[in-house]
């Protein structure tokens, strides 16, 4: 269990009323819809990092969520796991990088993508 101050932080001048909003949630309640189908990722690489995920952060991972077109996936190419955005039009699929200098991952004749899960939250760690 972790305290939680209130709901919210403000970025401004704090409210003295504050210390006495203390409560305790349950992070798995928060960030967990599917556990039995949910995990942790650690993310190598920078290939995300326009959509707030950058190498060393944590991923987690729900295999229960169908995947559409514009979710953030873990997907495998090839026999390797990598994270980017799906791209879905018709029978068209593609993988997207968030940062212009990593190409589009689009299937060669032969090769096959496969959604591993669809990410639902990063964790980052604020280095002090």
């Amino acid at each position: 269990m972790v305290g939680l101050v209130g709901h919210t932080v403000h970025a401004g001048f704090p409210s003295p009323a504050d210390d006495h909003a203390i409560s305790r949630i349950d992070l798995n309640e928060v960030l967990i819809r599917h556990p039995a189908a949910t995990y942790f990722i650690r993310v190598r690489g920078t290939s995300m990092c326009q959509d707030g995920i950058d190498d060393g952060d944590a991923v987690i991972v729900d295999k229960a969520i169908t995947p559409s077109h514009g979710h953030v996936v873990v997907a495998v190419v090839d026999g390797e796991f990598t994270v980017k955005r799906l791209w879905k039009r018709g029978s068209n699929v593609k993988l997207k990088a968030a940062n212009p200098t990593y190409p589009d991952i689009v299937p060669k004749d032969g090769q096959t993508i496969t959604v591993w899960g669809v990410v639902t939250v990063v964790i980052k760690e604020m280095r002090v």
